[in-house]
């Protein structure tokens, strides 16, 4: 068989030829790159696995999400607005660490406490991605810088020392109930 008189062995080394370059440039890609590096599949990854996994079982049990939802504009734009690079890197102030906690030991069962690691997820990445943003625009170029860090990230760590506040926190305001504190309905005082 012959393909418009030519060699049917030149066209099937040049059609070989032509995908490994495909394939090549297609690796190339930064997102392919960041996606297919073991580091960020801990840093990134499975925390959105597990944060994803979390809000969608619990997001229907809390029962005030506009609070909630406000909670979260604050944690954002308190991370975006206190963020700053220095010698090792972006740096932020985690509001997600103490504001998911102190929620938790206020509302109770209002709040589930297993909301605490996506929303101090969510609360991280996009001050994250927009101080990466920020880098990228600095350098002309696509930035790596969400999650590259593995296990070390603030992304993984700073999730999970919400989670840990927030259990520890709960069992407190659970031990405070008890004892008449937080609680929301207070008895009127008598005349």
């Amino acid at each position: 068989m012959q393909i418009m008189g030519g060699n049917p062995l030149v066209f099937h080394a040049d059609l070989w030829t032509w995908l490994h370059l495909e394939w090549l440039r297609f690796l190339a890609w930064p997102i392919i790159g960041y996606l297919s590096n073991p580091i960020s599949l801990v840093g990134t990854v499975l925390p959105v696995t597990f944060s994803a996994i979390l809000f969608f079982l619990y997001w229907r049990q809390a029962k005030d999400q506009r609070l909630i939802i406000a909670f979260l504009l604050f944690a954002v734009t308190m991370g975006l607005v206190t963020q700053y690079w220095g010698i090792l890197g972006l740096h932020l102030f985690t509001g997600s660490l103490i504001v998911w906690p102190v929620v938790v030991l206020l509302l109770g069962d209002r709040f589930p406490w297993p909301l605490a690691y996506p929303l101090a997820f969510i609360g991280t990445l996009i001050p994250d991605i927009y101080g990466a943003g920020i880098a990228a625009d600095w350098s002309g170029g696509w930035f790596f810088g969400v999650g590259g860090a593995g296990f070390h990230d603030g992304l993984f760590l700073v999730p999970l020392d919400t989670l840990i506040a927030a259990v520890l926190l709960n069992q407190f305001g659970i031990f405070m109930r008890k004892r008449g504190y937080f609680n929301q309905e207070q008895e009127a005082p008598r005349s």
